[in-house]
């Protein structure tokens, strides 16, 4: 049974969006707000944000670092003791993401404000959560949206660009894990308005992101606001919000994410950021399903914009056969998203499909050296 959870019940983005956060807290007669977010975070929209208002107890809560069950755990204390009508999440994905968390189960409404370009966690009704030392654990799927989000796109052009290129390689995932369960889906019948819509904004992640990032990250380093670099920005952000969020399960995530989960267990890929190891994860489910012109397209853009295309790249000096195999049977344990594409995946399957992947990358590594 498919759930649409749409997005955000308001949505700005502009220069001035912070400013509207007072009047919100007004017209909701809130007056005791927990305030979440990251040192960084806070520093970079800190010249944006408005003054709190007269009347209102804002509690300035620092993240621990880690959208973990025992931080979560910490932040929904804090609201309870504090009797918190609102909660404001400041700063990159884990830090909305445990809000959300938060917000959730102590039935609390929440403004989402983000300050990297990172994710569509400012957008989605679901939390990842991980362990302390950063090991994937799962995903929670909540039933409300955002009540609000803002983005001040002045906050995110001053992020950091690592964040934004790994956001690139996230937002990609929404039309390569999607795909052929959309194509399953049309040739069974089943695309219904909600689906299509899904699809839809899957295609348009896409054609945004191989168009635009190229101009978008070069924009970015020359602290240009640009339409392509907004364009690539609200992508990651908006648009793949709307793709897990018209079509749920079917549309949320599938091998490039199970291959992300499974990196994380192996220390050589945590100083990666979530984008990065999704962004080889895309690279792994075209080379499992075959769509081998289709990675010759993201070598090249992953090429300009240093994202991982090889395990090597990934952190491993020495990839084995071995390696490849325990990465390959971290990704097709039973809860991994990768079994709601429309065949079965095997560990022998996917290890073979990363195998594949280093032959084809070294390859086309070897023909651009030989052309330059």
């Amino acid at each position: 049974m498919i759930i649409s959870r749409i997005g955000p019940q308001q949505y700005l983005s502009n220069q001035d969006a912070y400013d509207y956060l007072p009047k919100y807290i007004t017209n909701n007669q809130y007056q005791r707000v927990l305030f979440l977010h990251g040192v960084k975070s806070l520093a970079a929209a800190k010249p944006y944000l408005p003054d709190w208002q007269p009347g209102v107890t804002v509690h300035d809560i620092h993240f621990n670092g880690e959208c973990s069950p025992e931080e979560i755990a910490r932040i929904r204390g804090l609201v309870r003791e504090y009797d918190i009508q609102l909660i404001i999440g400041l700063g990159g994905g884990k830090v909305l993401d445990t809000a959300k968390s938060a917000a959730h189960y102590e039935h609390r409404p929440i403004v989402t404000i983000p300050t990297l370009a990172s994710n569509c966690a400012p957008w989605s009704c679901l939390s990842v959560r991980y362990k302390e030392n950063g090991e994937h654990i799962d995903h929670e799927v909540y039933d409300n949206a955002t009540n609000l989000l803002l983005i001040n796109p002045k906050v995110i052009l001053n992020s950091p660009i690592d964040y934004f290129v790994a956001g690139i390689g996230d937002t990609l995932a929404k039309f390569y894990e999607s795909e052929l369960i959309f194509q399953d889906l049309a040739e069974k019948g089943s695309l219904n308005v909600a689906l299509t819509i899904s699809k839809q904004m899957s295609e348009n992640c896409k054609d945004v992101l191989l168009k635009n990032s190229v101009a978008a990250v070069r924009d970015m380093k020359a602290g240009k606001l640009t339409d392509e670099w907004l364009s690539v920005v609200e992508t990651i952000i908006c648009t793949a919000g709307t793709v897990g969020g018209w079509g749920d399960e079917y549309s949320r995530s599938t091998g490039s994410h199970s291959v992300h989960d499974a990196l994380t267990t192996f220390d050589e890929t945590k100083p990666l950021l979530h984008g990065e190891r999704v962004a080889y994860g895309n690279l792994v489910q075209l080379s499992l399903e075959k769509h081998f012109e289709e990675i010759q397209v993201l070598l090249k853009l992953y090429g300009t914009l240093k994202l991982p295309r090889s395990l090597e790249e990934l952190g491993f000096k020495e990839p084995s056969s071995q390696l490849i195999h325990q990465i390959a049977a971290e990704t097709v344990t039973p809860e991994k998203a990768i079994h709601l594409l429309p065949f079965k995946v095997t560990e022998p399957a996917v290890a073979q499909a990363i195998s594949q992947l280093e032959t084809i990358t070294a390859q086309y590594k070897a023909k651009v050296a030989v052309n330059n």
